[in-house]
Order: structure tokens, then C-alpha cells, then sequence
């Protein structure tokens, strides 16, 4: 049975050419999509592997986005990861039943190629690997836009360097780690200029007999232009390139000069990685970068929990407000207003806002209640919710505490 791991960094293609590979048969596995505003046609990953991926960075002090880590530098036969084996393996096992042949996304794969390289064998499946590449400032512009749409998530990457950084690192490590000849690199600008071609070439190698009316249904429905919307805008960039992402985009010319859909062999993926001399004098701080990041996401997470404590107790508390007690209202107000203190309102959330706002009118705290409205104002004053309270609380008589 084979198994073809779809790999690439975040925001290069790889969902598209998973979903092209299963238009023309390949299997990979049973889930529900998702879509959103950043993948409209779906995600076309596995929950089960990218949930596993998640604990497995946790596992080892790093994220998905902490581009401070190097995979290469895990003893991924140490014994404290035979569990870890064991268990993907028994997910692999349980996702992909049948003759296939299988395709598995999930970019976090690629950062973590040393150790599937490893579990997919073992799990009882032929590997192969198609590497999709995309330019990293345009990667980087990708992930640019989907901050402007999330703000609040991928503080880590929310910039060209630290984003061009990942891509550099997580390109290098894969090259590194690649165990074999068989893997097959895919342009993302060659599929979205010959998408039949490069389509049917990608099958084939992922051991599809591709159907010529099938590559050609897909090439024009499901391959659409109008999602390429992140081309790199020099100014966002400051009108220069960081040291990272001349790196990258050096690494990104190595591995496209000659040409793409083609096959990459071991020897010049090591090749490759060994003449990346800008690349090399910046990998020697990237210990210190993974665990700076490691311990602010960790202070970001126990942040979040309070929060989310809080916010949970305050929603609970405000069906009952109406009829709660002075002391208990105060009690609540004064534990969300010293939890606004520690968290940035404009990043957070309205029910948060809202319900400590509700609880100021229950306890017919006036002045306090529109002052809170006026501190939140510029990130929630254009809701008609906010509207609403505020004049409920203009029209208290006056305070009672």
C-alpha cells in the first residue's frame, strides 16, 4: 500500500493539490472539512494527524509555528518517542484501510519529516512525498492577509522575516531529513499555470492511474485564479528583504532552477541544504528563538485559560445577575475589571465586554458602567448591542454604590 505525504509550508498549495489528488481517487481517509475565509475549498487534512502533530510539538517544547525549531536536531529514535511511534502508526493504520493509494496533508508533516519518515514504514506503507513550493514572500504575503482576517491568532508569524524564517527553516530540515529518492518537488506556480499537466504528473507518482477527463474537470473547476491573492507587495516589507527572507529566497531558487514538476533525489536535496551559506550563518540562534517562543505562547496560554475562566463564570452569573446580590455583583465587576487589566480588549472578546458591561447595570453603577462603555468604545461602540446598554445605563437614576 502506498502512502503519499503532501508536504510544504503553510499557505503553499498543499490543500489544493490534495484535493486535486483525491478528485482523481486517491484516498485520505474519512473527515469532515472545514472551510473558511482562508481555504474557501477546504483544508483537506485529517483531524486525527494534525491533532497528534499538535501534542507531538508540545512534546517536544516547540509549536507548528515556532520557526526556532530544528527537527534535525531530535534524537527521533530515543526511547521517549516509541509511544509516540507506536501511536501514530496505529493512526495511519486505522485511517487508511483498503488497496488505496492514500495521500496525507498536514504541512505540519513536512516540519516534522524525521519522524514520519520513520512511523510510515513502520505503519506498514510504501512512502513517497511530493514537495509543493511556493515563493516565500509570497507565502509570507498569504499569511500577512490571513492576520488582517484573524488578529488575534499567529502573533508568532505575523510578519514577513518571522514567516519567511519558517519556511527557510522548515525547508532546510526536510532536505536534511529526506531518507530516500522518492520525492517529487511541485512548483505552486507551475499548478496554477498548467494545472492538467502538473495535476497528472503529481498523480501518477502518488500511484494514480489519472482519468485525462477527470485531470481536465479539475484543472478547470478546481483550480481557481481568483484565490491567488497574495502576491508580495514590496511596501508591506518596508521596500527591502529581511536577512530571512533572502535566505529563503535563495533556498526557494536552488530548489526550482531546474524546473518543476521533476523528481528529487536524496543526494541533491543534501546538496541543496548543504550550499544554503546565508541560511547557515542564521540557524546557530534558532535554539534560542524556540524557546522564547515556547515560554511567551506558554504565558499566552495560561493567560487564555484564565480569561476563559472568567468569561465562562461571568456568563454564568449573568442570567442571574437581576436577582444577585450587591456584594456578589461588585465581587464579579471587580474580578473582570482586574482581568481587562492583563488582557487587550481589542483582541478579545464582545461577550466578555459586553457581560461585565451587563453586570455594571444590574448593579445600577452608572458613571462606573459608561465609563467601562467608553474604554471599550473603540473596538466594540459600532455593535448595536453596545448601543443598547449604554443607553440603558444613561437612563439609570444614579448610582447606588
Amino acid at each position: 500500500m502506498q502512502l503519499t505525504l503532501i508536504h510544504g509550508v503553510h499557505r503553499s498549495g498543499t490543500s489544493l493539490l490534495t484535493q486535486g489528488l483525491r478528485a482523481l481517487g486517491a484516498e485520505a481517509g474519512e473527515f469532515a472539512d472545514t472551510y473558511d475565509r482562508d481555504n474557501p475549498q477546504g483544508y483537506a487534512e485529517l483531524p486525527a494527524v494534525r491533532h497528534f502533530n499538535d501534542r507531538l510539538f508540545a512534546h517536544l517544547g516547540a509549536s507548528w509555528d515556532n520557526w526556532g525549531f530544528r527537527a534535525g536536531l531530535v534524537d527521533w529514535d530515543a526511547t521517549d518517542l516509541a509511544p509516540w511511534r507506536k501511536e501514530a502508526a496505529a493512526l495511519l493504520q486505522a485511517a487508511f484501510v483498503g488497496p488505496g493509494p492514500f495521500v496525507l496533508k498536514d504541512p505540519r508533516c513536512a516540519t516534522l519529516t524525521p519522524f514520519w519518515d520513520r512511523v510510515v514504514p513502520e505503519a506498514g506503507f510504501a512512502l513517497r512525498r511530493i514537495l509543493i513550493l511556493r515563493d516565500p514572500a509570497e507565502v509570507a504575503e498569504s499569511q500577512r492577509q490571513r492576520v488582517l482576517r484573524r488578529p488575534s491568532e499567529f502573533p508568532v508569524i505575523a510578519e514577513a522575516e518571522p514567516m519567511a524564517a519558517l519556511w527557510a527553516v522548515t525547508m532546510h530540515e526536510f532536505l536534511q531529513a529526506v531518507s530516500d529518492d522518492q520525492t517529487l518537488v511541485v512548483g505552486h506556480a507551475r499548478l496554477l499555470a498548467a494545472p492538467g499537466e502538473t495535476l497528472a504528473i503529481a498523480a501518477t507518482f502518488a500511484g494514480l492511474v489519472p482519468d485525462p477527463a477527470e485531470v481536465a474537470r479539475f484543472a478547470a473547476a478546481g483550480v481557481k485564479p481568483e484565490l491567488y491573492r497574495s502576491r508580495p507587495v514590496a511596501s508591506h516589507a518596508g521596500g527591502r528583504e529581511g536577512v530571512w527572507m533572502q535566505a529563503a529566497r535563495a533556498l526557494f531558487a536552488d530548489l526550482t532552477r531546474a524546473g518543476t514538476p521533476r523528481a528529487l533525489p536524496m543526494a541533491e536535496a543534501r546538496s541543496i541544504a548543504g550550499a544554503q551559506t546565508r541560511l547557515a550563518a542564521l540557524m546557530p540562534g534558532l535554539s534560542a528563538v524556540q524557546s522564547t517562543i515556547a515560554r511567551m505562547q506558554a504565558v499566552e496560554a495560561e493567560r487564555r485559560a484564565r480569561y476563559d475562566g472568567l468569561n465562562l463564570l461571568i456568563w454564568s452569573l449573568a442570567p442571574f445577575a437581576a436577582h444577585a446580590s450587591a456584594d456578589a455583583l461588585d465581587s464579579a465587576i471587580d474580578r473582570g475589571l482586574a482581568q481587562a487589566e492583563s488582557f487587550d480588549l481589542a483582541r478579545g472578546n464582545f461577550a466578555f465586554a459586553h457581560t461585565l458591561g451587563r453586570l455594571f447595570l444590574f448593579a445600577r453603577r452608572r458613571a462606573d458602567g459608561l465609563a467601562w462603555l467608553e474604554r471599550i468604545r473603540p473596538q466594540f461602540g459600532h455593535l448595536e448591542p453596545f448601543a443598547q446598554l449604554e443607553q440603558q445605563l444613561s437612563e439609570l437614576p444614579g448610582d447606588q454604590a
